[in-house]
């Protein structure tokens, strides 16, 4: 064998840096998914109506400029999907923000482990002194 390092072993992640990695991208996708407005089909034109955000909930007064004034039955029934599609948009934010932080934090907090040197480990063998 020869005495040269793995090249691999240098573009590697630890599993530390992986669940790092992991940890950023959980929340980071759910700051974008909170922020991101939800969208409901409009089927009379083939086009979506924007509802707002999960921070802001559904705007009614936009909604409905955005239908172009329909009757009230409509109105309520598009609020009703918007606010289905805002909550489903959250829970998925909130499981991936709030994950991401806590393992953020579980990784900040939780002490590394140093393998032991050879010659530090005790002996096994009760005749060894």
């Amino acid at each position: 064998m020869s005495a040269q390092p793995d090249p691999l072993a240098q573009i590697t992640l630890t599993p530390r840096r992986f669940a790092a990695v992991l940890a950023a991208v959980a929340l980071i996708t759910g700051l974008v998914l909170a922020i991101v407005p939800v969208s409901v089909a409009h089927p009379a034109n083939n086009s979506s109506v924007s509802c707002g955000n999960t921070f802001g909930g559904v705007e009614s007064p936009a909604l409905n400029e955005a239908l172009g004034k329909p009757e009230r039955a409509e109105l309520v029934q598009y609020i009703d999907m918007c606010d289905r599609a805002i909550g489903n948009r959250g829970d998925y934010a909130v499981f991936l923000f709030f994950g991401g932080m806590i393992a953020g934090l579980a990784l900040g907090v939780v002490r590394r482990t140093k393998p032991a040197s050879p010659g530090s480990t005790h002996p096994t063998d009760p005749a060894q002194p």
